[in-house]
């Protein structure tokens, strides 16, 4: 009991804590008086000294404490949207302390400072100064004070004593008080006004709209509270990864021109990744910084809010500094370092006859465009770094701060597939004199984000990309004089990319077909053709690839004012369409505007003006012989086909051919597969009770055996994906599809559902007959899991260990934020 835990500072103390924090609701607290004033406390304690302690029987953060707040809380205290800018990640996190600023400010008139933890600010005291509040004591040294003037006490305990109510063991909804939608408006208590938020918010202790800490949990966290909040030494990273880091940062900072300008462009692609070594543990990260130190002296991060802003020196030095947050799934994007990642940068960059006569300039103009900066870099090095990746930097918009809210997101269908131009016959990825020559058509609105007219962004920018797309068809015309472009062989296959395996023999590229998924708010990139054929297709080419990057990754700004983020998500329309057109182009050019058109279904005219022309009139046609109708699920096929040896095949929701059920699956997977494949099948309003991403865990009827989970992605059918807003009347719930698959997709589960083996058929049964309101709160209290329900939390750890088991490395904690209150 919590009593008992704290009993080294006697129990009638600790009672009376726990009085006081049950009626602090009924008076206003002068923290000062009762524990003087607040000053900035160094918390970190040498190993010497954790020896020490340890053997005393204090508890350990590392150890205790920061376990329990990585399963419980650090679900929503994590990145750029976590409450409060309160992160419980890192000890530094915790430190920092909580603001009422909020990074994600779409109405936002001016650029906001950033706030980037480990980057910003380097010590306590510059978070203070930065309007930061701290969530531990800062004032004297006692076990009342260290409880008693701890935000983290207090909100942890307002929940312990405010329990949410079981309603007798059956969960109910938790009620309309709780306001748990993304943009809500936020309540940042500091100490001195927490009294009079309990007393508002009696219900909202932490964790937020969830079942709270049990005993044990937070005895622990108290415990350590009262023990001053001390922070263990951290480990030193690995032998392994410390000879790594010295073997790449040496070739990074090679002094030659062309190396440094290749740093460059390595940096600004990977400086949001997760850098792991083959050789080193696999949980160890490292991320690719620009310091003004140099290799063997501590990093000095230089602080830019942007990879390509002015580093405010003559000579930048690219280190790898150790990831010492928590691991969550949205922000982990995960880039290998080897031995043969090495050789591939030399084959790429180094070893291409090209000279660099001087590097280029950090102004904003020209460095927010790629295509003017890396010119001297042959463009198909630069394609095929990107393809050898393509998951990682896709996942990159994903992952990365831009990927976040609904207007954010509804550029983009909820599930489509993306292809790549094949860097061997596409003649313009190749030509690195024609990307030069048109990089001003090309260029990106990173560099001005000033402006807030959204008529003036959409004219500026589609005036370029009409310029572009007539030198595009120009450059064509005369590369295709017969007037017949496009073949299969244009698609890239994976093959062709000189990837070898461990023997040396070579191997396709796994990233040649991707999936998208858009779960309204948030989205994922997986790798393969996941889920029923789409309604769109995307096709990149290393321009518009490229674009991506910059617009989305490199150039956002997520501390931008609303100009910056409504010009980015417009520039986005251009991508997506370009995309699809170059889709489109494989078709037989008859069928090309009818597809189009099916995919804008009530957009205007001028929406696609800029677009619609080359779909119309004689325009070069696909070598590709077509032999029925529907041209594009015959294209699909094909490119299936071309794209072996790679296993496109999806039996689960995609069954072509009889027997479906693959010859691999065992024990219960394979036992349940005809019922799930019978879940995937399900379409249309049926579908309205599933949010857009599931778990679903089956319990075996086998008691030997273990669970196994899918993930349920509902995608919702769109007439058209053309306008910012009132998307719900372009909604089509009518055409709505299910995709299920084995493994986890996405970062931010809306719901998780729990059925034993026995009552799966019933669990499909009842979604395929839901008609009423009544039938759906049925379905709910049978087969789901909500935030009241007391199992909430053994459920969510056994998703978040089933990840990890599934995916050591990839794995990071899953966001409760988006859950919902069914």
């Amino acid at each position: 009991m919590l009593i008992r835990s704290l009993s080294r500072y006697g129990c009638i103390a600790t009672l009376l804590l726990l009085i006081v924090a049950g009626c602090s609701s009924i008076y206003t607290t002068d923290y000062d008086e009762l524990y003087g004033s607040a000053e900035v406390t160094d918390r970190n304690i040498d190993w010497s000294e954790f020896q020490g302690r340890a053997k005393r029987g204090h508890v350990s953060f590392i150890h205790d404490v920061k376990p329990i707040l990585d399963s419980r809380c650090v679900a929503c205290h994590a990145c750029n949207d976590a409450p409060c800018q309160q992160k419980l990640t890192s000890y530094e996190g915790i430190d920092r302390g909580a603001s009422k600023a909020r990074v994600y400010e779409a109405a936002r008139l001016s650029s906001a400072d950033p706030t980037r933890l480990f980057i910003d600010a380097k010590t306590t005291q510059e978070w203070r100064d930065k309007g930061f509040y701290p969530i531990l004591n800062e004032r004297i040294e006692s076990a009342e004070a260290d409880l008693m003037g701890s935000l983290l006490f207090r909100v942890l305990n307002q929940k312990f004593i405010n329990p949410l109510s079981d309603h007798g063991g059956t969960p109910k909804p938790l009620p309309d008080t709780f306001d748990l939608s993304l943009d809500r408006s936020q309540q940042c208590p500091t100490i001195e006004e927490f009294d009079y938020y309990e007393t508002q918010k009696p219900l909202w202790g932490m964790p937020f709209g969830l079942p709270g800490l049990n005993t044990k949990e937070l005895s622990t966290i108290n415990q350590w509270l009262a023990e001053g909040a001390k922070f263990d030494p951290l480990p030193s990273i690995s032998k392994q990864a410390h000879q790594a880091v010295i073997e790449w940062e040496a070739f990074f900072n090679t002094p030659s021109l062309k190396q440094q300008l290749v740093s460059r462009y390595i940096y600004e692609h990977l400086f949001l990744g997760h850098i792991r070594f083959d050789t080193n543990p696999k949980r160890e990260f490292f991320r690719l910084v620009r310091s003004y130190t140099p290799p063997g002296k501590a990093i000095e991060e230089i602080p830019t809010v942007r990879p390509y802003d002015p580093p405010g020196v003559d000579q930048v030095y690219y280190r790898l500094r150790p990831v010492k947050s928590t691991i969550v799934d949205k922000t982990h994007l995960v880039y290998a370092l080897n031995d043969a990642r090495m050789n591939r940068f030399k084959h790429l960059f180094l070893a291409p006859n090209y000279t660099v006569e001087s590097l280029p300039s950090y102004d904003p103009e020209q460095a927010s465009n790629p295509f003017t900066t890396f010119a001297a870099i042959p463009a198909k090095s630069r394609y095929t770094f990107l393809l050898d990746e393509a998951q990682y930097f896709i996942g990159g918009f994903i992952k990365g701060p831009v990927c976040r809210g609904q207007i954010a997101l509804n550029v983009i269908d909820d599930q489509f597939w993306t292809l790549f131009l094949n860097p061997e016959s596409d003649t313009i990825s190749n030509d690195t004199g024609f990307i030069t020559q048109q990089a001003e058509n090309l260029r990106l609105p990173a560099a001005s984000e000033d402006t807030l007219s959204p008529i003036d962004i959409w004219f500026r920018f589609a005036n370029a990309q009409k310029d572009y797309r007539k030198a595009k068809n120009k450059y064509l015309d005369a590369r295709y004089k017969s007037g017949i472009e496009n073949s299969l062989d244009n698609i890239w296959s994976g093959r062709n990319t000189n990837l070898l395996d461990a023997s040396n023999n070579p191997v396709a590229n796994d990233n040649a077909a991707l999936t998208i998924f858009r779960h309204y708010d948030s989205a994922t990139v997986v790798k393969g053709l996941v889920g029923r054929e789409p309604k769109t297709v995307w096709v990149l080419d290393y321009p518009i690839f490229e674009r991506i990057h910059y617009l989305l990754v490199a150039g956002f700004n997520v501390y931008g004012n609303a100009g910056h983020q409504l010009s980015t998500r417009l520039y986005m329309d251009y991508l997506r369409m370009e995309s699809e057109n170059n889709f489109l182009d494989f078709l037989p050019s008859s069928q090309r505007k009818p597809v189009r058109d099916s995919w804008y279904k009530g957009t205007h005219n001028s929406m696609i003006s800029y677009f619609d022309k080359p779909l119309a009139g004689s325009e070069r046609e696909t070598r590709i012989a077509y032999q029925t109708e529907d041209s594009k699920t015959e294209l699909l096929g094909y490119i299936e086909n071309h794209l072996s040896p790679l296993d496109l095949s999806d039996r689960l929701n995609r069954c072509d051919k009889k027997p479906c059920t693959p010859t691999q699956l065992e024990g219960v997977e394979k036992r349940v597969f005809p019922e799930v494949q019978r879940l995937a099948s399900i379409t249309g309003t049926q579908l309205n009770i599933i949010p857009e991403l599931v778990y679903l865990i089956i319990e075996p009827s086998n008691t030997t055996e273990s669970a196994i989970s899918y993930s349920l992605i509902h995608n919702r059918a769109h007439s058209n994906i053309s306008y910012l807003l009132d998307e719900d009347s372009r909604l089509e719930p009518e055409n709505d599809t299910l995709t299920v698959t084995p493994y986890y997709v996405g970062s931010y589960p809306n719901f998780y559902f729990h059925v034993n083996e026995a009552r799966l058929a019933d669990f499909v049964d009842q979604l395929s007959a839901i008609h009423t309101p009544e039938d759906e709160e049925s379905f709910i209290q049978e087969f789901g899991v909500r935030r009241t329900d007391s199992r909430f939390w053994a459920i969510n750890d056994w998703l978040n260990q089933d990840y990890l088991n599934q995916e050591p490395i990839n794995a990071g904690w899953f966001d409760l934020s988006r859950y919902e209150n069914k």
